[in-house]
């Protein structure tokens, strides 16, 4: 069976993204209407007008100074920068490819990143040009043009300036051509992304033009009322993120929504932002939700203008999301998303939050079926999903295949969940992340949601397991607290333990136990890591070393997979 969204969608199918910046203006917004705001300050950086004349002068450069012609990718290594979503449109405009890189890497991940996108250039901030460097020296096929987008390079050796601010400031808004013979938007490459990686090493998403255009449609048409002249958004995940890329560099520049802007998340900064500008839409991932109700100076914020506290990534749980708008007095909605779907599938309205749990109804032109293990349709089951938003496929590497698709062009989520009769879709877990017990699967996010309540419990994740002696798995619950000291610590397993047995049936306990880490791994959109997480670890290591070895490198292959 195929679930659709009852809404049709009516996107501009020859429109790139260069022509929905430059050439249409969806809300009408006005053109001396802030666009990016810094967060700390309160400065207006850009306006809808000086983002637009940025991007030419930008553009302009790159094609005349660095020569870059249609096609030729182009690698951004950085925090958040107030230029950021300006280079991201220059490179686009000139027909270039965006493959924004996760600035926390270290060289071994990034290595493998830029071995999957082959910039022929980077844009790079000047505090990461060694991390940089390290990464490509241990991949020498893959020799990029290094630009430092600082002042000055601290290596100009290794790599040039380009002064971003002062191309911004100074370069002439006349030398920009718009080129012409591009493929078709639809089969166009606008980005290179990568996916999270939390089930192994991260995959190369190539997404097109349309992808993310039919996206910005799916998601005005289905949060009518949300995008208003007063709508103000807080940026707080990265912009090489998809939410970032995608959402506030293309997305919420092309709504007219000012976004207020910070290079890393900080609860006092961010709280005299929302009454200053006053803030309307915050999103947030887990661990920052969270400090709205842990950090005691969230009691003395003034949300008076905050309509929506906009959750993506991790699941927030109903108990928690209630208490955030108590203390808020506003909602929380829920987003479902992912890198291979630009990244929107569904989204809750403000208007839906009575029912609780779910992260919204499929938006408009998604089509979605619900399948068992054999691919069967079920009532309970993994998500498979097909529409216009769905990437044009992974970056090869090597002679490595991907499976993500189905014949008739479904992608595989690998999200367990079910939608009821109002078109409302429910997740229960990843599926592979579902924990076999004695033949009865236990999702750990349902445990987790039971931790998170108890109140010493500041961040917490739930693995399998294996018992050898009883031939099963059992979860095993970890847990992060601000509690020190041994015997407290001691005490505190034996109590959490105990709080969340009592609370669920036999086979959900924690009979694998329950351990204090000093931090929950989460990347950067608050996914819980759980390869990383101690028991996983241990049978990642036990895996290796049952390889032969005759068998070394097949066993490699196999086990990088698992993980």
């Amino acid at each position: 069976m195929i679930y659709r969204s009852h809404q049709e969608l009516h996107y501009p199918k020859d429109a790139d993204l260069t022509d929905i910046l430059f050439d249409y203006n969806l809300q009408n917004t006005p053109f001396n209407k802030p666009a990016v705001i810094d967060g700390p300050t309160g400065d207006v950086v850009f306006t809808y007008e000086s983002i637009r004349d940025a991007v030419t002068r930008v553009a302009g450069h790159l094609q005349t100074e660095l020569k870059i012609q249609p096609g030729t990718i182009v690698g951004i290594l950085s925090t958040n920068r107030h230029y950021f979503p300006v280079c991201v449109h220059a490179i686009l405009a000139v027909g270039g490819v965006v493959s924004a890189l996760n600035p926390a890497y270290q060289p071994q991940e990034l290595a493998h990143a830029l071995s999957l996108s082959k910039p022929r250039h980077v844009l790079v901030e000047k505090d990461l040009l060694s991390t940089l460097n390290n990464a490509l020296e241990s991949i020498p096929t893959t020799r990029p043009h290094l630009h430092v987008w600082d002042d000055a390079s601290p290596n100009p050796s290794l790599a040039s300036t380009l002064p971003i601010e002062s191309i911004i400031r100074h370069a002439s808004p006349t030398t920009f051509t718009r080129p012409t013979s591009l493929p078709p938007p639809a089969h166009r490459v606008a980005f290179i992304c990568f996916s999270s990686g939390t089930s192994g090493l991260v995959k190369g998403v190539r997404l097109s033009h349309s992808n993310i255009i039919s996206n910005i449609h799916q998601q005005r048409s289905a949060l009518t009322g949300m995008f208003t002249p007063s709508t103000v958004l807080a940026l707080i995940v990265p912009f090489f993120h998809i939410l970032g890329l995608a959402g506030f560099c293309c997305q919420f520049i092309a709504f007219g929504a000012p976004i207020v802007m910070f290079r890393r998340f900080e609860l006092g900064p961010l709280l005299a932002a929302i009454k200053r500008d006053r803030i309307t839409h915050i999103n947030v991932v887990l661990p920052i939700a969270l400090e709205f109700l842990r950090n005691p100076i969230a009691d003395h914020g003034d949300y008076s203008s905050v309509r929506a506290l906009c959750n993506a990534a991790a699941p927030l749980k109903g108990s928690i999301a209630e208490r955030i708008e108590r203390k808020l007095g506003c909602v929380v909605t829920q987003w479902y998303g992912m890198t291979e779907c630009s990244p929107s599938v569904a989204s809750q309205r403000e208007d839906e939050v009575g029912v609780k749990g779910t992260i919204g109804r499929l938006l408009p032109g998604m089509e979605m079926r619900i399948v068992d293990e054999e691919g069967k349709d079920a009532r309970v089951g993994e998500l498979l999903l097909r529409g216009p938003n769905v990437m044009l496929g992974y970056v090869q590497h090597g002679s490595v295949q991907s499976n993500a698709m189905t014949k008739d062009g479904f992608l595989k989520t690998g999200d367990v969940g079910y939608i009821d009769e109002n078109g409302f879709i429910f997740l229960v877990d990843r599926a592979k992340e579902m924990i076999k017990v004695k033949g009865n699967q236990v999702a750990p996010a349902e445990l987790e949601a039971v931790l998170l309540s108890h109140p010493a419990v500041e961040d917490a994740a739930v693995c399998g397991v294996y018992d050898d002696e009883r031939a099963t798995e059992y979860p095993i619950a970890y847990i992060a607290t601000k509690i020190t000291g041994r015997q407290e610590l001691e005490g505190l397993e034996a109590e959490v333990r105990q709080f969340v047995d009592g609370q669920v049936t036999r086979y959900k306990q924690l009979k694998g136990g329950v351990q204090v880490l000093d931090v929950i791994p989460r990347n950067a959109s608050g996914k819980i890591l759980r390869r990383l997480l101690p028991a996983n670890l241990v049978a990642a290591e036990q895996a290796k070393r049952a390889v032969k070895p005759s068998d070394t490198t097949r066993g490699e292959v196999v086990i990088q997979a698992k993980l």
